[in-house]
């Protein structure tokens, strides 16, 4: 054998002098685990003429028993089990001067109810971002650099092991250190309990010593230009590993929006509104650590993180009010905002194995933050006269968390337990000079410990897991430094979760069950109304209570196509909601607050075949919410389903170009009381590789006909808010 390579693709070159030998070889992974299952195809060079193919056993291994050196004429199988049955060749009348072994995994796989991307030496690595990268991940939806999984929300996302808790980590990680990408639909005990899905990014190990780096730069327009920058070093030397980084964004965009809030009180009140509010934020990002290898399954590890942002806006609005239809009032609206905010984060982490049995997975993280905005408002009202705001937000926080997970092998499966701890502090105030709104200072603590137990086993060809997490958290709120016993309060809960995954001939099937929570932000549960505008206010809600959620999954995958339903019912669900301002009804407040129960279901179909050098992946997916809400004293339903589709290109060119194209629409569809519009949007792209892909460039058009909108409409007891929004 001339050489090896064990990635997505296994290569083994044979000599004229291996022919009529056994071709042997072990397939393991890069913790050197084996590779069962693979399928391995024996084929000429440089003509790609068939000549056999093995799978690997339960090790790893695979063998060739003395293959002749008659080529076949070219076939192409899938192979996905280990017995074919009967095959026929042609023989092909060349001679082989060396052959090739090719063993090929899928884009897409489904296995113990995780789906796996894999990006390692597919097209995928050279799309720029992991945010790139993660656009083509059936089930995700990526929008201004947030993750929302179809169904589920925002998912909890770690990169090897590591939370993440700054999404801006997505955008400085390159596509072409990603290995897979793994979405977990229906996480077990081992997750929080309000995590609905979760993301695992496992990087490319890395290889060979000395000083390494990469640089990158991004220029973009739209009305305005926008620009980012990244400078990544590391140093390798035997075990260990040091590396640092630099980033900085700049973005500066333009938003429009149209709006009309209609408010059916005594009086029937009109305020129709009109912005175009350009935006700026400066982010920047230090970071650097190191990794140590102590031995073959052990590793130690340290991050440090500091970033700084700042924004500024200026929103100006004309609003036209008219009272029953008549003109009532004119307002020219200002709202002139500043922000500034620190970040400071510590990770460090250590997973090993302790003697031969137990493996030890312990993360610990400090975070510490401050922000602070001020916002200065002018309104000039025809009807009431001149009324100047000035209000100052401020915050500090602190995080302390850690998570120790045990494993140990009992009987054919694997045993995980441990504990998990998180302590947070908010400091908060808000001022407003004028005193149109009280002043409000306030303190939120939080103590979260959790115990989790979960056992994992195969039985036959099935996977099962089943797992339960307890947790105790204790909230406490404090106004003024006094303890509000109304919104201080103690949770202790026992959640289990349970799945079973299990192969049918070539079909992968997944079904689980889980109970989750979503518990009261410490925005949602302050007592202190906001002040928008003269018509408008916003405040919190201190008798929030936590909900909780019941939810049954299905998934199932057949070669390149992925389908999934769900079930799920909330009791005291969390939900948005907007009513009239107790001391005048023309005065709309928005609020949140607990309703008896909500239900949901959906269901996904992703098709992601290769057809030639084109590999398109289409996203079709369904989403009903069972809801009712009072609006104009009357009850309204709010079934109305979601519907979206899309469509993602990848088609490499001639000169090694690749072109991309992706599409996506959606429907009129209810989320709570609010009405979301239809939508639809294209994205184009063309990439290439220069000096052997040490230097990649990419240009992208995004949202190439100004298509995207965010519009919707809110439903209020007596109110409604039309919005029309465009995000530059």
């Amino acid at each position: 054998m001339k050489r090896l390579i064990i990635s997505l693709f296994l290569t083994i070159y044979a000599l004229g002098g291996v022919v009529g030998q056994n071709i042997t070889g072990c397939l393991v992974d890069d913790n050197k685990a084996p590779i069962p299952y693979a399928n391995v195809v024996l084929l000429s060079l440089p003509d790609s003429i068939f000549l056999g193919g093995v799978v690997t056993d339960d090790s790893g291994y695979f063998c060739f028993e003395k293959p002749d050196s008659r080529g076949y004429e070219t076939a192409e199988f899938l192979l996905t089990k280990k017995e074919l049955g009967t095959l026929i060749l042609k023989t092909a009348t060349m001679m082989l001067d060396e052959a090739v072994v090719v063993g090929r995994r899928p884009t897409y796989s489904l296995k113990q109810g995780t789906l796996t991307t894999n990006v390692e030496n597919t097209l995928l690595s050279s799309l720029g971002t992991a945010n790139d990268v993660l656009k083509r991940v059936p089930g995700l939806q990526i929008n201004d650099g947030d993750v929302t999984v179809f169904g589920k929300g925002t998912p909890l996302i770690y990169i090897n092991g590591r939370q993440v808790r700054d999404l801006s980590e997505l955008e400085q990680l390159n596509s072409k250190e990603i290995a897979k990408v793994e979405l977990i639909t229906n996480p077990g005990a081992e997750y929080d309990a309000e995590v609905k899905a979760v993301l695992r990014i496992k990087t490319v190990k890395p290889v060979g010593e000395g000083i390494g780096g990469s640089v990158r730069t991004a220029l973009q327009k739209g009305e305005l230009w926008s620009n980012n920058q990244q400078v990544a070093l590391n140093y390798r030397k035997q075990k260990l590993d040091i590396f640092g980084s630099l980033y900085y964004d700049k973005k500066r965009r333009i938003e429009k929006q149209e709006d009309l809030q209609t408010v059916y009180a005594d009086q029937v009140l009109e305020i129709n509104g009109k912005s175009r509010s350009p935006l700026s934020l400066d982010y920047i990002q230090g970071e650097g650590g190191l990794n140590y290898q102590l031995d073959d399954k052990s590793s130690v590890g340290l991050r440090y993180t500091i970033n700084h942002s700042s924004s500024k806006s200026s929103v100006p609005d004309n609003y036209e009010v008219k009272l029953d239809g008549a003109p009532y009032d004119h307002l020219d609206f200002m709202n002139r905002m500043n922000g500034d905010g620190d970040t400071h984060k510590v990770n460090a982490y250590y997973t090993g194995m302790w003697g031969s049995k137990l493996g030890v997975d312990l993360n610990i993280d400090w975070l510490y933050g401050d922000s602070e905005s001020n916002q200065n408002i002018t309104e000039h009202s025809t009807a009431e006269g001149e009324q100047t705001v000035h209000a100052r937000s401020a915050s500090r926080n602190n995080l302390y968390a850690g998570k120790l997970i045990f494993s140990y092998p009992v009987a054919k499966g694997t045993l995980k337990f441990g504990p998990e701890v998180s302590f947070t502090n908010r400091h908060s105030s808000y001022v407003n000079k004028e005193q149109i709104l009280e002043d409000s200072h306030s303190k939120a603590t939080s103590d979260n410990q959790s115990v989790v137990i979960s056992y994992d086993i195969p039985i036959n060809k099935a996977y099962l897991s089943a797992g339960l997490r307890y947790e105790h958290v204790s909230f406490a709120y404090y106004e003024e430094d006094i303890k509000q016993e109304e919104q201080s309060k103690d949770y202790n809960n026992i959640f289990p979760s349970l799945s079973i995954f299990f192969p049918v001939k070539e079909w992968q099937f997944s079904l689980g069950y889980a109970a989750r929570t979503k518990r009261p932000t410490y925005s949602a549960l302050r007592s202190d109304i906001q002040y928008a505008n003269r018509y408008t206010y916003e405040r919190g809600n201190p008798s929030l209570q936590p909900e909780t959620e019941h939810n049954i999954s299905f998934q199932t995958m057949y070669k390149y196509v992925q389908f999934s339903i769900y079930y799920s019912y909330t009791k005291d669900a969390i939900l948005s909601v907007t009513y009239p301002y107790k001391e005048d009804n023309l005065v709309t407040v928005f609020g949140i607050e607990n309703i008896s129960k909500w239900q949901a279901y959906g269901a996904s179909l992703s098709v992601a075949p290769k057809i030639g050098i084109w590999e398109p992946i289409w996203n079709f997916e369904f989403m009903r919410q069972v809801l009712e809400g009072k609006y104009l004293g009357k009850q309204k339903h709010f079934n109305r389903p979601a519907i979206a589709a899309s469509l993602t290109n990848q088609l490499p060119l001639p000169w090694g170009l690749i072109f991309s194209a992706d599409i996506s629409c959606s429907n009129k569809y209810h989320s709570g009381y609010v009405l979301n519009k239809a939508n639809m949007w294209v994205d184009c792209g063309l990439r290439k590789a220069f000096l052997g892909g040490a230097l990649n460039v990419t240009l992208q058009a995004n949202d190439i006909f100004a298509s995207m909108r965010n519009s919707f409409i809110n439903y209020g007891e007596i109110m409604t808010f039309d919005k029309w929004n465009y995000n530059d």
